[in-house]
């Protein structure tokens, strides 16, 4: 278990973050539901196995979410979390956003889609995760300062693992949170249904992208 300290408050980009990933959603699906994938007009096989490895990495990102959201629930700001997958990376939330965020661009069947989210996720997140560093840096003081050396910003160190016997989370946050981690199932559906209506002939398509 980690430090106790009284919650600090978020900078701007914290609390603008959930809608400006919503508005960036909203602008990739208008994109998305006008594309092609050139693989499956020309190599259908190699589709079907973008598809089916976007939607592996999408159940993993949700699922890894998820588990994150078992940890941090009721604790984001007034203890100091570093057990379970928080053992193995400071911010393993990120870490399986990203993964669900490729798996969700592979679901286009393209190569475009997760290339470039990939880099819009390179570009936005670390400023992010410097901010909420500091902000925790200033909440629990030497305790973050001795696990941020220990353990790793981003990619996961699978030999640091270590988690409780029991652990308590808070339920209402935690189905709530529920809610929002599996969003890239979710959007990986609709990404297949869009398809279905663009075969249908009931959407256009504009784009034709590997």
């Amino acid at each position: 278990m980690g430090s106790k300290a009284q919650p600090a408050g978020k900078t701007w980009w914290e609390q603008q973050r959930t809608g400006l990933s919503r508005l960036i959603a909203v602008l990739a699906f208008l994109v998305v539901a006008l594309t092609e994938s050139r693989w499956e007009l020309h190599q259908e096989p190699v589709a079907i196995f973008f598809f089916s490895l976007g939607l592996a990495l999408a159940a993993v990102g949700a699922a890894g979410r998820i588990w994150c959201s078992f940890f941090i629930s009721g604790r984001k700001d007034g203890q100091l979390v570093s057990e379970g997958p928080y053992s193995i990376s400071r911010n393993p939330l990120y870490v399986f956003s990203c993964i669900g965020l490729l798996g969700v661009g592979l679901t286009t069947e393209t190569l475009t889609y997760p290339l470039l989210f990939l880099a819009i996720f390179g570009l936005y997140y670390p400023g992010i995760m410097g901010r909420e560093e500091r902000r925790l840096e200033e909440l629990f003081g030497e305790a973050y300062r001795q696990y941020r050396q220990r353990v790793p910003r981003f990619w996961p160190r699978l030999e640091l693992y270590s988690e409780p016997t029991s652990w308590s989370s808070n339920p209402r946050l935690f189905r709530r949170h529920i809610m929002s981690d599996i969003w890239f199932i979710w959007i990986a559906a609709i990404i297949e249904l869009m398809e279905g209506f663009r075969s249908a002939g009931m959407l256009p398509h504009l784009l034709e992208l590997w």
